[in-house]
């Protein structure tokens, strides 16, 4: 076996355990746990490297007559033209092999089955309840603006069928992409979906792009300036799409989300004048040829392998969005290209860097959005040195991909060791950067943001942590110990949606679930505890599975008929549920009501809550902003208020501005609803009777 397939078969391996830890604790119920499990995790990962856009992972399973509808997920960009459609051939067997191509075909049969269906009545016959329903209205809605479906086939198994022919559906292209594990460890292990992009210029203009090369002054990189027509920008980026953009740059993009207006008006009104008025872009390349004229002294490039556009993504978006929606003539639009081959010993070193300093004259501090930024090196640090309480274990916190398995190969070479890393560093508490970013991102009342799905909820929570924080900040001992709480806090919410065989939208159960304990309790909880038993309580756990029904229900009859995945992601979601007013145990749970993080800044200095002291923060925050100002400046100006009263309602507009990132205390909360009660009471002018 060469050490190329012996990294693959330890890739495969991990790959494998990973899902069935992930089985642990599952219903048996649920049809074929395993590969949707698989699709789950290849999915999350094709989605970091810019293959799909949204992946949502959904099983469904039909025979119609001799042919059967078969599909394991499917993905919708964001600009709704390009629908994926998933397929998972997964064996999970203890060794790699190799699966015969007509499984694969057939697979390819099945899902485009699968797509002809839900593009037709196939809605008609399914239930509003389950998740499938979702799933094929999702296809079904976004008929009429499709512009491209793609296939893909996923197994854990080697596939010589390299490629299926391209197809149609309803005169709307199909392809399919069949990615073994193989691929998928080139793809993910190496982090390099660059290496898939090869582009030969002379396919778009005869000699190649005319260029000048810069003067050789570093061993490190060779550079190029030339200029792309804005037409063959655009159908690489029709072709490729976010691939396209260095991982830093996507990140950035999907946090901000926003189209650069000035950009499109001038494409609109003025494209001749484009490259006057534009930048340009910055890219780098892995490899590149460059034919030189000896006669004329010319150079063209023809052909590039491993491009990435490290800086002008607004630019190449806007460009391909000005063209596809707006119809512009880009005939006149050059676009300015500096184009680097970076030496591919230094490649993780430069690259991020030109991503950082191309990008800082417009104030975009890329790194954030880089394994290589500082906070996540210290939480990286704080997991291999903090053990949790015993000295007998530790969290694992993969800083990168595959680090979990370095790491093990590194330091057990042999069985017994092997054994004892597994006993110190079990699978099961091992997580990384989107996990981290969704532990946390539940924990601060944002489970819109974590509903949008890995890769778009971490950029949104780096993006918030740059903004939240100052500058040169890092966690500490005590910051990383409460992120390990909140993180045994949110996968017991994913382990009781599991359990509970929810048939339907499990993941955003789970981070609602947290999202609704941390307000409902007003983030008063001991992590402190929690850290320290590496648990929950029986009567936590209980709490949170009778909530979890009643927020799922919520979810789906707040959301009127509109597709529920998508609802979870909007702001006016989280609104609906954390207006409900659930019941609470005469008893509370002996995490609720202790220690808090003093970064928080809402310390209880009475940690013995209780229920009617809760129900009263509750109803604090269900006050808006403009309704607690009315009622401050009403009391002033009628004298039904005192004057410290009057203060308790201005303070506490500034907390509902704020989102309640600081809820009441139970004392402020006992003077508030002493406060509305005379407000109701007196008539004052503010919304329903207090209820925002």
């Amino acid at each position: 076996m060469s050490s190329a397939d012996i990294d693959i078969a330890a890739f495969r391996s991990s790959l494998i355990a990973e899902v069935n830890e992930a089985r642990t604790g599952s219903s048996a119920a649920l049809p074929d746990f395993s590969e949707n499990i698989f699709t789950d995790i290849c999915t999350s990962w094709l989605s970091e490297v810019a293959v799909t856009e949204n992946p949502e992972v959904c099983h469904f399973e039909r025979s119609f007559g001799t042919t059967t509808a078969r599909s394991n997920g499917y993905a919708v960009s964001d600009d709704e033209t390009i629908i994926d459609v998933f397929v998972a051939c997964f064996g999970g067997s203890e060794h790699l092999g190799s699966i015969p191509p007509e499984d694969v075909r057939r697979a390819s049969r099945q899902a485009r089955t699968f797509l002809e269906k839900a593009r037709g009545d196939l809605l008609n016959s399914l239930d509003p309840a389950a998740a499938d329903y979702g799933m094929v209205e999702r296809v079904k809605h976004t008929k009429e603006m499709a512009e491209k479906y793609r296939i893909i086939i996923l197994t854990d198994s080697r596939c010589s069928l390299t490629a299926i022919e391209a197809d149609e559906i309803g005169g709307i292209a199909l392809s399919f992409e069949v990615i073994d594990i193989e691929r998928l460890y080139r793809l993910v292990q190496a982090g390099l979906p660059r290496d898939e992009i090869f582009v030969d210029f002379t396919d778009y203009v005869q000699d190649g792009l005319s260029c000048l090369h810069a003067p050789e002054i570093s061993a490190d990189y060779d550079a190029y300036l030339a200029l792309i027509p804005g037409e063959i920008l655009y159908q690489l980026y029709d072709r490729y799409g976010p691939r396209l953009l260095e991982k830093n740059v996507r990140s950035f993009l999907q946090a901000r989300g926003k189209v650069n207006r000035g950009i499109r008006d001038t494409l609109r009104a003025r494209p001749d004048r484009f490259l006057a008025y534009n930048n340009g872009i910055v890219a780098t390349v892995d490899e590149i040829e460059v034919r030189y004229d000896r006669e004329t002294g010319a150079r063209h490039i023809t052909r590039v392998r491993g491009l990435q556009i490290v800086n002008g993504g607004q630019t190449t978006a806007s460009i391909h969005r000005a063209r596809r929606e707006d119809k512009v003539d880009l005939s006149s639009v050059y676009v300015p290209a500096k184009i680097s081959l970076i030496d591919a010993r230094r490649i993780d070193e430069i690259v991020p860097a030109i991503s950082l300093y191309a990008n800082s004259q417009n104030n975009i501090q890329m790194a954030d959005f880089s394994a290589n930024d500082p906070y996540h090196v210290e939480i990286s640090r704080l997991s291999a040195q903090v053990w949790c309480p015993g000295e007998q274990t530790r969290w694992f916190y993969e800083r990168t991909r595959g680090e979990y398995e370095v790491e093990k190969s590194r330091t057990a070479k042999t069985p017994a060791q092997v054994r004892r890393f597994n006993e110190r560093t079990p699978r099961q508490r091992k997580f990384d950067k989107v996990e981290l970013a969704k532990f946390l991102l539940s924990w601060d009342q944002r489970p819109d943001k974590v509903s949008l799905g890995g890769q778009k909820c971490f950029a949104w929570f780096m993006q918030d942590l740059s903004e939240t924080h100052s500058k040169g900040w890092l966690p500490d001992e005590s910051y990383y110990r409460r992120t390990i709480a909140k993180a045994i806090l949110y996968k017991q919410a994913v382990s009781i949606t599991r359990k509970e065989a929810f048939p339907a939208y499990r993941a955003q159960i789970a981070t609602y679930v947290v999202a609704y304990l941390s307000h409902r309790t007003g983030r008063q909880i001991d992590l402190d505890g929690i850290w320290k038993a590496q648990d929950v309580s029986a009567d936590l756990v209980q709490l949170m599975r009778e909530w979890s029904y009643e927020i799922r229900d919520a979810i789906i009859e707040s959301s009127n008929g509109k597709n529920v995945t998508e609802w979870c992601k909007k702001a006016d979601c989280w609104k609906v549920i954390r207006r409900l007013e659930l019941a609470l145990p005469s008893t509370l749970p002996p995490e609720v009501g202790g220690t808090k993080t003093s970064s928080e800044k809402n310390r209880n200095d009475n940690p013995d809550l209780t229920p009617t002291e809760l129900d009263a923060m509750h109803r604090c925050q269900g006050v808006s902003a403009q309704d607690w100002i009315a009622i401050s400046q009403w009391g002033a100006e009628t004298g039904h208020l005192k004057d410290w009263q009057s203060g308790i309602a201005a303070t506490l507009s500034g907390y509902a501005a704020r989102d309640w990132i600081k809820a009441p205390s139970p004392k402020q909360a006992k003077r508030a609803l002493e406060i509305l009660q005379i407000a109701e009471a007196e008539g004052a002018p503010f919304g329903n009777n207090g209820t925002a």
